[in-house]
Parts: C-alpha cells; structure tokens; sequence
C-alpha cells in the first residue's frame, strides 16, 4: 500500500516511530533497573556473610586470648606469691629426765644464747653455790680487786649500747676467767617488737671485722650500728 506522503502522515509516522523508541527505552531501563537491583543483593548478601564470619572469628580469637592472658596473670601471681608462717608454742622433750653416762659432760656451743622465760620458776632439792666468773680489774672498768674465787670456764662478758629503736650488744668470750684477752668477740643488733615473736635480731660483726647480713630492715644504718660496737680493748 502506497500513501501519499503527505505532511500529515510524516507527522503521524513520526509520532509512531518516537513511542516506539520510548517503549524500547523504557523496557530496556527497567530491565537493566531490576537487573542492578539483583546484582546489588547478590553483593550485599555476600559482604554479609564476611562480615558475620569475620564478627564470630573475632569473638573465638578473643577468648583464646583472654584465656591465654589468664593463664599468664595466673602463673606470675603463684610464681610471686610468698607464704610466711610464724609458729608459736612450747616444745616438750620427752623423757623430762636424761640420764648421763660416767664421764660424760654436756656443753653449750660459743656462739649459743640461752633465755630463760621471765615468769619460769626453778626448783631445786638441796643446796645451790652460784659464783660469779672472775673477771679483771680493766674488764670491768672498775678499781676493784677480783675476789679469791674458783677458776670459771666457758663464759661471756656482755656490753649494751643503745641503738635507734634497740640495742647494740657485744660478746666477749672467755674460755676461763684467768684469760685477760677474750678468745673471740661479736657483736649483734637486738630490737624487741610488741608482736610476740616477732623481735629483730641481726648479726653486725665478728673479732672487730663488720659482717652485714645478707637482708636488712629498711633504712637501717649497718655501719653506724657496727660503730657502737665495744670491742675488748687490750691494757
């Protein structure tokens, strides 16, 4: 069929062929609309799914961590812990009586001090002769002559000198009373605490050489306190 092509059909062709390519355009964006739309999802579920496993990978490597940091706080706290136990009482020798061979004496290290409880009381059946050690004349500082007495053995001169909180003492040691140079000498730091068994006592020095203990009280003066040691003076 042959129309004239007139001014009007062109219009109307015009017209036909401009709705057919909006109708193209439009189906072709509203398919690509969707298809972009899909694609977006599909992005999105993926970058969901790292991310939910990153989160819960996140929460098992923390606690091992934390497990890890526990057990290490753990084991410095029981390699740093120290125990310290004082034990209190009375030790009872069993038999109270010791029976000794002829010819057998019982004697006291040098060094060994010996107290004897304030409130002890002691008994004894028959006669007691106490005599004190017969010590020279410059020993005791005094002019008095040593009385006519026994030889005594195995003996210790004592001298005080107060010391910050305590007392400083030094030992002379006599093997017998005729000696007039002591045999050896110490000298040790005492300080009483309110705390029974509790009180300080630390070793200074020996036959006039400064001997410092290995651990000391804080703040405490080893060379000022061996200074108020009195060491036998020969006359």
């Amino acid at each position: 069929m042959n129309l004239v092509p007139t001014d009007l059909n062109q219009r109307l062709a015009n017209a036909v062929r401009y709705s057919v390519d909006a109708d193209r355009f439009y189906i072709g964006g509203k398919a690509g609309f969707w298809r972009l739309v899909g694609i977006g999802t599909l992005v999105f579920g993926i970058g969901s799914a790292i991310g939910i496993g990153c989160y819960g990978y996140s929460f098992v490597a923390r606690n091992k961590v934390d497990l890890a940091s526990f057990s290490s706080i753990l084991s410095k706290a029981l390699s740093d812990a120290r125990l310290k136990v004082v034990a209190e009482g009375t030790v009872q020798i069993q038999p109270k009586e010791l029976a000794l061979a002829p010819n057998q004496t019982i004697s006291l290290d040098n060094k060994t001090r010996v107290a004897i409880d304030p409130n002890a009381r002691v008994r004894a059946d028959g006669e007691i002769t106490i005599q004190g050690p017969a010590i020279s004349t410059q020993q005791l500082g005094s002019n008095r002559a040593p009385s006519a007495i026994p030889n005594i053995v195995n003996f210790t001169v004592f001298k005080s000198v107060p010391f910050e909180k305590g007392t400083v003492q030094t030992g002379w040691i006599f093997l017998t009373s005729a000696q007039r140079v002591p045999t050896e000498q110490y000298c040790y730091y005492t300080e009483e605490s309110e705390t029974p068994g509790r009180n300080v006592m630390l070793d200074i020095g020996q036959d006039e050489k400064l001997e410092a203990p290995k651990i000391l009280p804080k703040n405490f003066d080893i060379a000022q306190a061996f200074s108020r040691c009195v060491w036998f003076q020969t006359p």
